[in-house]
């Protein structure tokens, strides 16, 4: 499947707040380099507006985290309207992102792939993250080159979820508390998570061009609004022994040869590349 202007407002979204027109102007110019015109823009909830939470399935300590700020759960809602979106749309697949990622032109033609490919995934991550992660062996969907995702990435920006991926995100989010990055990539059984390798997108906060971007699009709302980002509950003590307990096991069963079999099997340990024309800032 070519993806053509008249069908990227079908395969194609891009999560955005309405008082943010620079956000959606920096996303139309993005799509036009990778290929992509007519990308479907999806009005983000809006965690200031009065009442705009009123309904949603954020319940403390369902998940990963005791408690979300207001803006984390508006982003979550805000995600999880375009995966309804998907089913009621009966697509095999739809590529999501938010609005602050910088695209590499091979965007379009991966995402075109991946669109063939569904059957075979329930995500792929398209975004590069600013943590040295642990991913299987390489294999491919279609001609793009993937690795499946063995750990949380502190990023979801951008990815391509096929209609079984919509179905089963949705049924598990029914209630929650995590982040939306952590949701997406926490490994679970029945859960086909892959990464794009190389990544194809970079979100702003992570990107070499960061200094030539005006503010509204390189800061996030998540982390500036502090009236958005208030209040945060982190949960009795046991929840966070519990959730320190768990952290601890999983990194133990890495060094206890967990990573060492994971290398000798083909598995990666270390950064996800960029595509060619994509950079990422030094830290």
């Amino acid at each position: 499947m070519q993806i053509s202007d008249h069908l990227a407002g079908d395969y194609v979204h891009f999560i955005n707040l309405d008082r943010v027109p620079q956000r959606r102007a920096f996303m139309e110019s993005q799509f036009q380099k990778a290929g992509l015109k007519g990308a479907h823009r999806i009005s983000a909830i809006d965690a200031g507006q009065p009442g705009a939470l009123g309904r949603t399935g954020y319940v403390a300590g369902t998940g990963a985290r005791w408690g979300l700020t207001q803006s984390e759960v508006a982003c979550f809602e805000s995600h999880r309207s375009v995966w309804r979106r998907v089913l009621d749309r009966n697509l095999p697949a739809a590529a999501i992102f938010e609005d602050d990622v910088e695209m590499s032109v091979n965007t379009g033609q991966v995402i075109s792939e991946l669109l063939r490919g569904a059957a075979e995934f329930d995500c792929v991550k398209l975004d590069y993250s600013p943590r040295s992660l642990r991913f299987g062996p390489e294999s491919r969907i279609g001609n793009v080159p993937v690795r499946p995702m063995l750990e949380m990435a502190p990023s979801a920006a951008a990815y391509v979820l096929s209609e079984a991926g919509c179905q089963k995100l949705l049924s598990w989010s029914q209630t929650y508390s995590d982040h939306l990055d952590d949701f997406l990539s926490l490994p679970r059984k029945n859960w086909r998570m892959y990464q794009c390798f190389p990544a194809v997108g970079v979100q702003m906060i992570w990107s070499d061009q960061q200094d030539q971007i005006e503010e509204p699009i390189k800061s996030s709302e998540r982390t500036q609004s502090v009236a958005t980002n208030s209040g945060l509950d982190k949960g009795p003590l046991w929840f966070r022994i519990r959730r320190e307990l768990y952290s601890a096991s999983r990194k133990l069963k890495w060094k206890l040869g967990g990573q060492s079999r994971l290398v000798r099997s083909g598995g990666l340990v270390g950064f996800i590349p960029c595509s060619e024309d994509l950079s990422v800032r030094s830290w």
